[in-house]
């Protein structure tokens, strides 16, 4: 059981249906917020038979499916090299499964937008990231076609995000989406001015 933060917009629960007429556009804009945890590892499986190894709940909590998010991570090359985040696990820890995980979640609230928790293979990069982020835009109530995404790397993520999904068998956003990225005040000290252009 997964839910979607109860506060954030909603057309026809929490929003008016006549919403687009009575509010203003920046008004109604659902705010993500997206980091990585490394301190959530996960351990190779010591089991003779692989095919024992089952999921209670593939993809229906906070999960992604893991069939389409492994495709879509051997699908994937990361150019990235030059963040702590990137870097971070260059440690020998051929021992784990994973060596952290991501998410996405409600900037405003704090809940965590369901199918959208991955696990990263090797440090925090932008496919991993890429994966849940999409998930979490199309996750989004119908209709709300502005995100803004708050990202501690939203500099470097958001000037090729586009052309990635463009590019990938496995993700998509709904037509008309309009992200903003944004890098959070915590993680403002370690940017310069040429990452606001």
């Amino acid at each position: 059981l997964a839910l979607y933060c109860p506060a954030c917009p909603q057309p026809g629960i929490n929003l008016p249906t006549s919403w687009r007429y009575d509010y203003e556009k920046w008004l109604v804009i659902c705010r993500y917020v997206v980091d990585g945890n490394f301190t959530a590892q996960h351990m190779h499986m010591k089991m003779k038979i692989l095919e024992d190894n089952v999921s209670l709940a593939d993809g229906k909590g906070y999960m992604v499916t893991e069939g389409p998010y492994q495709a879509h991570i051997h699908d994937s090359k990361s150019t990235c090299s030059n963040h702590w985040a990137v870097n971070a696990t260059n440690i020998q820890r051929s021992n784990l499964r994973a060596t952290g995980v991501g998410a996405t979640a409600c900037a405003r609230h704090g809940c965590f937008v369901p199918h959208t928790v991955v696990d990263f293979q090797k440090g925090e990069w932008h496919m991993n990231m890429d994966y849940s982020i999409c998930n979490a835009v199309k996750y989004t109530p119908e209709h709300i076609g502005s995100m803004l995404i708050i990202y501690d790397v939203a500099c470097q993520w958001s000037i090729h995000f586009a052309e990635w999904v463009d590019q990938s068998y496995h993700l998509s956003l709904p037509k008309g989406t309009k992200i903003l990225p944004a890098v959070g005040k915590f993680h403002l000290s370690t940017h310069k001015l040429q990452c606001f252009p």
